[in-house]
């Protein structure tokens, strides 16, 4: 199985190694079995829970989407395959309307389904990592139907964590992280 690695720098996909580099995702997703089956996400973290990495609020980029938090609770790196995993704390601060994992799917390369493939890294160089793709044009992220648990919705006053994987260059120290719908977080240490 090879995989395809969506980067806007200038070469948008490039054939990187084999599917044994992605023992780092985490699994750490709290979710219902289907879309239409839900159950609550994962309690609020407690006080003994590690601080997020860095968290933002919802601006006005998407009409639709209530009021929200993205945490970062998660960026850990592999020191040898250059692959990272991001989990993101999404809190429906709403108190009426629920938020669709498809809120955050990729406005630049297509990916086989409007999943949580919206969520960008910048490095140092100003270059935009996307999360990768596989060999069948799927994210490697939350929202692709057979990675289950996954929750299509943040109901208000819960929260989901969700993740994605990516591609980083070797010595990466930290990324800011945009995620659509949300200011960007800036300065986030890659782990």
């Amino acid at each position: 199985m090879r995989m395809r690695v969506a980067r806007a720098s200038g070469v948008p996909f490039a054939a990187i190694c084999s599917i044994g580099a992605l023992l780092l995702v985490p699994s750490t997703v709290s979710a219902s079995t289907s879309p239409q089956e839900h159950q609550p996400s994962a309690p609020t973290p407690s006080a003994d829970s590690p601080p997020a990495l860095g968290s933002s609020q919802t601006n006005d980029e998407i009409d639709d989407l209530p009021d929200a938090t993205a945490e970062i609770v998660g960026l850990d790196g592999s020191k040898t395959s250059g692959f990272a995993s991001l989990t993101v704390r999404i809190t429906n601060n709403g108190t009426t309307e629920d938020i669709h994992y498809a809120q955050f799917e990729n406005p630049t390369y297509i990916y086989r389904e409007a999943v949580f493939s919206g969520i960008s890294l910048i490095d140092g160089n100003d270059t935009r990592h996307h999360p990768v793709m596989d060999e069948h044009d799927y994210c490697l992220c939350s929202g692709y139907a057979p990675r289950l648990p996954f929750a299509a919705f943040v109901r208000p006053d819960e929260s989901v964590d969700y993740w994605a994987m990516y591609y980083l260059p070797e010595n990466t120290k930290s990324v800011d992280v945009k995620i659509p719908g949300f200011d960007p977080i800036e300065d986030v240490p890659v782990g």
